[in-house]
């Protein structure tokens, strides 16, 4: 199995792909795209555990047995490797480190055109391209010691330079749009960038008026025309900035770090900030019965806590 070959031949596909510019080939594209960068990593992982034990880590099911002198090891089982999330995961376990954000954001529009959309834009492409770019330049030179150029050869590596440099210099105009709006919320002025068109999957979206205040702002996508409402584009970034971030502290048996807001209804209420990103208010997270502190999952019961107002309510 040549991973590495087959991640450059899928890469390149669909590069190709895009420039036909067809909607079955545009579409082909995200796949082959997301496809080949999901190899390439498990090709980096091979080069960073060489032999067996690399073999076994880029499997999906990973089982402990017991090898010849009786120790436990753990040994790869099945046909299937590893996706995209277990990716993430084992090359971090091993010092992989790369912008996962990214890779997150290729499998959103892949996901995209898998299962919802209907109207994927060529620039929300162009975005996945991009991605993939940047991508496959630290992968060549931090972790593999090649050239991009080199890896992904001159004709594939070229266009994709044009096709990011378009890209890239209206994504920087609408950053500057964004950044002018007063967001109130560090999340949420973070997150605001991820978030995509409803209709075609864009990220170059930008307030149709600047000097809106942030719980007023209406994205407009600069692909499509499409508009974006703040009830709908506000929990879009905070979960875009935090999903992950929520995930591991619920995994890790901690709170959530997302929540829903009394006031407004919205899941947009920020632990760290102890505020709604969505309509600003704020919870006074100390229990009024017992005085300990109100968990972000527990804000329904404010003034009390979870528990206080368990026990209240028997009372009554």
């Amino acid at each position: 199995m040549d991973l590495l070959a087959n991640a450059v031949d899928a890469i390149q596909v669909g590069v190709e792909d895009y420039h036909v510019g067809t909607r079955p080939r545009v579409l082909a594209a995200v796949r082959n795209i997301h496809a080949g960068i999901l190899l390439l990593l498990k090709h980096t992982i091979l080069q960073k555990v060489p032999g067996e034990a690399g073999e076994h880590l880029i499997k999906a099911m990973v089982e402990p047995v017991l090898d010849p002198s009786g120790q436990v090891v753990y040994r790869g089982t099945g046909k299937k490797t590893i996706d995209a999330q277990q990716i993430q995961q084992r090359c971090t376990a091993i010092g992989i480190a790369l912008d996962w954000a990214a890779l997150r954001r290729i499998g959103a529009v892949r996901n995209e055109v898998e299962h919802y959309s209907t109207q994927l834009s060529l620039p929300a492409i162009a975005d996945v391209i991009t991605s993939a770019m940047v991508l496959v330049r630290r992968i060549a030179d931090e972790h593999l010691g090649v050239e991009p150029r080199e890896l992904m050869g001159r004709d594939t590596w070229d266009a994709m330079l044009k096709v990011a440099t378009v890209h890239s210099e209206e994504r920087h105009a609408c950053d500057e749009a964004l950044s002018a709006v007063s967001w109130e919320s560090e999340t949420l002025a973070k997150g605001i960038r991820n978030v995509r068109c409803a209709a075609c999957a864009s990220d170059l979206l930008r307030p149709s008026d600047e000097a809106a205040s942030f719980d007023d702002v209406v994205l407009i996508c600069r692909a499509c025309g499409a508009s974006l409402e703040a009830d709908r584009a506000i929990p879009q970034a905070v979960a875009s900035e935090l999903a992950w971030d929520d995930y591991f502290a619920v995994t890790d048996g901690a709170d959530e770090v997302i929540g829903t807001c009394p006031s407004c209804g919205n899941d947009a209420y920020v632990d760290a900030e102890n505020r709604c990103a969505r309509c600003g208010e704020s919870v006074d997270r100390r229990c009024d019965r017992c005085h300990g502190e109100i968990l972000l999952s527990e804000l329904y019961s404010a003034p009390l806590c979870g528990y206080c107002d368990h026990v209240m309510s028997k009372d009554d």
